[in-house]
C-alpha cells in the first residue's frame, strides 16, 4: 500500500518558479482551487 504526504500551499507571486521547485523536491499537483495548491509525494 502506497503512503502519501500532503502539503497546501497558497497562490502567491511567481507561483510557476515555486512549483517546478516542489517538483524537483518530488512533490506532485493535484490540483489548484480558489489560488490553493494541493501537492502530494509518496512517503519512501
Amino acid at each position: 500500500m502506497k503512503r502519501f504526504e500532503y502539503k497546501i500551499f497558497t497562490k502567491i507571486f511567481h507561483a510557476e518558479e515555486r512549483l517546478n521547485e516542489l517538483g524537483e523536491q518530488g512533490w506532485e499537483l493535484v490540483t489548484a482551487w480558489g489560488g490553493d495548491f494541493y501537492m502530494k509525494r509518496e512517503i519512501q
